[in-house]
């Protein structure tokens, strides 16, 4: 398929955090097919800012079965796009956007028993919740672990939807919270997403035995420590 860029109307500018806003397209039926994503891709938008020609890459952060296409973006500080995305984007304006790309994803496997975790920092959350939503829907056999660090409770994105998709999937999503600039009642759920945080929670709450697939995302350092951890415990 070429990846050429496609011309999108935005049919809702929804605010998630005081710092992040979910940006949903509408898509024309002659474009189903191009638009069709499997969970954990990402687009890549198009617009004119301020006379520069500015192209960003988001991930989708819907679930394959939402029957829709969205991505969340979070303003990045001095970041021109992500601000003015923020700021300015109406519903009715246009972008334009490539089709989804990306290989952050194992193939689905609905008769299988798996548990998939997921470790997300920041705006990670963004591919993680809609791996988390389809596989959830689709692997009924399987569950799903979310380990998520923010830095307070009022900037983490998505708790809407996270806390929907706990009751919905009560005995086979597992949530755990951790905060570096807030008190929690447990110091598990305090301090920094880092190897030592990850340690303590394969080694308490998490077997690592267990663990089929792990989805890191995050700012690049907690990748890195996250996944050194998930090493390091086999």
């Amino acid at each position: 398929m070429r990846l050429d860029f496609h011309q999108l109307t935005v049919s809702a500018v929804q605010p998630d955090t005081a710092e992040a806003v979910v940006l949903n397209f509408e898509v024309p039926e002659a474009l189903a097919s191009v638009f069709a994503f499997t969970q954990g891709q990402y687009l890549t938008l198009r617009a004119k800012v301020h006379g520069q020609d500015l192209r960003r890459a988001y991930s989708i952060c819907a679930g394959v079965d939402d029957g829709a296409l969205r991505v969340a973006v979070r303003r990045v500080k001095g970041g021109v796009f992500s601000n003015w995305l923020n700021s300015e984007l109406r519903v009715g304006d246009s972008l334009q956007v490539m089709p989804p790309q990306g290989r952050f994803f194992v193939p689905l496997a609905p008769a299988q028993r798996r548990h998939h975790v997921g470790l997300a920092g920041g705006s990670g959350i963004t591919p993680i919740l809609s791996i988390m939503k389809t596989l959830l829907a689709r692997e009924p056999h399987s569950r799903f672990t979310l380990i998520y660090g923010n830095r307070q409770l009022r900037s983490t994105m998505f708790k809407a939807d996270i806390e929907d998709l706990k009751n919905r999937y009560m005995s086979r999503l597992s949530v755990h919270h951790v905060f570096s600039d807030e008190q929690t009642d447990a110091d598990l759920n305090m301090g920094l997403l880092d190897r030592h945080k990850v340690a303590q929670f394969l080694s308490s709450v998490l077997d690592p035995a267990s663990i089929d697939h792990a989805y890191i995302c995050g700012p690049f350092q907690m990748n890195d420590e996250a996944q050194a951890a998930l090493l390091a415990s086999g």
